[in-house]
């Protein structure tokens, strides 16, 4: 599908804001605690405060993830999204156990730093998407054209905010249907994640009839 096919439909790309420092800002001050937990460890001073820095900089972290999906409706359905935000909260509940004894310190430091990682590469998928994302104007009364859609998981056919219809290429590449009020107006919108340019883009086989999107709301004008 070409992207002028969207613009010739009534369609309107829209402009991504990117909320990467949003994200890195509490990640790297959560570092700095699992840094002291680490010195702390191999020095074997303080060792009794170590569980408190692992706690506080595992949240610090998991707010920064947080904070960077805020941006992309539909991002938790990356599969490296949904590893990296699983590992950082259980990195909280390892230190709960390390707390109490049952699990040794090194592990909770060793699996707090690796789902660091996972999170990372979780955010890698959104920060480095190409921002392939259209709206048109809707009417939050027009029911979602489902024969307009080929091979698509549909979840509501009534305008909702949150995903009404998706369609997977890959574990971390999929599009989304979702409505969003701009201004007091309702607008449907045709989300692409995981697409790194146009030739990506282009290749897909979305399965989308844009026309009966505009059948649609002539439908409901007359």
């Amino acid at each position: 599908m070409e992207l002028r096919d969207f613009s010739k439909r009534g369609w309107t790309r829209v402009t991504l804001e990117s909320r990467a420092s949003l994200a890195l800002f509490p990640i790297a001050w959560g570092l700095l605690p699992l840094g002291f937990a680490w010195l702390m460890w191999f020095v074997g001073s303080y060792t009794d405060l170590i569980a408190y820095l692992g706690i506080a900089g595992s949240l610090l972290i998991l707010l920064g993830g947080v904070a960077g999906l805020s941006s992309r409706m539909g991002a938790l359905g990356a599969t490296r999204v949904g590893i990296g935000l699983f590992c950082v909260c259980f990195s909280i509940v390892a230190w709960a156990l390390e707390s109490q004894g049952s699990m040794p310190t090194f592990g909770a430091l060793l699996f707090s730093s690796l789902s660091v990682v996972a999170l990372v590469k979780g955010l890698d998928v959104v920060f480095n998407d190409g921002g392939y994302v259209f709206e048109r104007p809707w009417d939050a009364k027009v029911r979602l054209p489902v024969d307009s859609l080929l091979g698509w998981e549909v979840k509501t056919t009534r305008f909702n905010q949150q995903s009404m219809a998706s369609k997977r290429f890959g574990s971390n590449q999929f599009v989304t249907l979702y409505g969003r009020i701009v201004d007091g107006n309702p607008m449907m919108c045709f989300d692409v994640l995981g697409c790194k340019d146009k030739a990506e883009f282009q290749s897909l086989d979305y399965g989308i009839d844009l026309d009966g999107f505009s059948e649609a709301m002539d439908d409901s004008e007359e």
